[in-house]
């Protein structure tokens, strides 16, 4: 695309964004805090992420509605997630759409021309995977930053690898735009706007269609650790909460990064900057693994997970035990 499409794009975009914030704010659909919530006192709009599934209806248009099972299905889980933020769905509603949407997403990807359990896996980490990501949309910048490494990462690794026609090739670079143009409203000490259900979920969506297609096209399943960061975090922190018995549909604070803002007193953007560091960190060292010996590449996956393993627990533990010992302190009164 040119120049003078790139500003198009630009202005369409955040045209689209400011006037979604003041319809917004004149409806009232606004965030409401809730067990997860970082923000007290502060009114932000809720969706602005609006912006993601605007950004690939304009791919969509862009090349003469090319990919349409996929748009079918990115359309579908974005409707319901922004149901679900004017007013709580029941989880039935949202998982039986998300089942649906990420079907189409394969149906486009793979043509289901894979074995029906490996379909059926899929289908259900698809699913896990838009649901975990939702939950990142806790704190200021953390879905902008991470998106924008993961996307990024995609856009110049289907450049490389990926063959012309695999994908629809104006989404990873709208996509990046809207991040850019929501990271403006977001990724700020006092956001403007969450992306809410219906950005979290959306950005999702268009990640996991960009990592099935590149692992379809690289023959390798190593790529999936360009999503290794919050990916520890979100199965390690659900392991802890079923340890605890708790429902893990229900909001909550125990996340890392949650931990981290509201323990260890850093920044919104702080901690959000550390997660996309290191995550852009890992996405180099699998880039240059890629076409690397099989052994190479299970050592490097070892090492990454086990050394992102190791720093969640330890860091998780101090935190949760700086916690505990305040308690008892609390518990037992003052000391003279």
């Amino acid at each position: 695309m040119t120049l003078t499409g790139y500003v198009f794009l630009i202005t369409l975009l955040v045209a689209s964004e400011v006037s979604y914030l003041r319809l917004a704010q004149y409806f009232g659909i606004v965030d409401k805090p809730n067990e997860r919530s970082s923000h007290t006192g502060q009114t932000i709009i809720r969706g602005g992420g609006v912006l993601f599934w605007i950004a690939a209806w304009g791919a969509f248009v862009f090349t003469y509605f090319d990919f349409p099972y996929f748009f079918a299905g990115l359309s579908l889980v974005a409707a319901i997630s922004f149901l679900d933020d004017l007013h709580s769905l029941a989880n039935r509603y949202r998982i039986s759409i998300h089942f649906v949407g990420i079907g189409l997403m394969l149906y486009q990807a793979t043509g289901f021309e894979v074995e029906f359990w490996i379909m059926g896996v899929l289908l259900i980490m698809g699913v896990g995977i838009l649901n975990a990501y939702n939950f990142m949309d806790g704190i200021n910048g953390i879905t902008a930053f991470y998106s924008l490494v993961a996307v990024g990462t995609f856009w110049y690794s289907h450049m490389q690898y990926v063959p012309e026609g695999a994908i629809n090739n104006a989404l990873l670079p709208f996509t990046l735009v809207a991040l850019l143009i929501f990271s403006y409203f977001n990724a700020r000490s006092r956001a403007i706007c969450f992306a809410g259900d219906v950005g979290s979920v959306s950005i999702a969506f268009i990640i996991l269609y960009a990592l099935v297609v590149f692992i379809k096209a690289s023959h390798t399943y190593l790529p999936i650790l360009f999503l290794a960061v919050y990916g520890i975090d979100s199965v390690l922190t659900i392991t802890h909460r079923l340890y605890l018995r708790q429902n893990i549909f229900q909001a909550h604070r125990l996340h890392l990064f949650q931990l981290l803002v509201h323990k260890k007193q850093w920044s919104h953007l702080r901690v959000s900057a550390w997660y996309a560091l290191v995550q852009l960190g890992i996405n180099g060292l699998i880039l240059a693994t890629l076409h690397r010996p099989l052994v190479a590449q299970l050592t490097l996956t070892a090492v990454i997970l086990v050394v992102l393993t190791s720093m969640y627990v330890i860091v998780k533990s101090r935190l949760m035990k700086v916690n505990l010992d305040t308690t008892v302190l609390k518990a037992k009164g003052p000391i003279y």
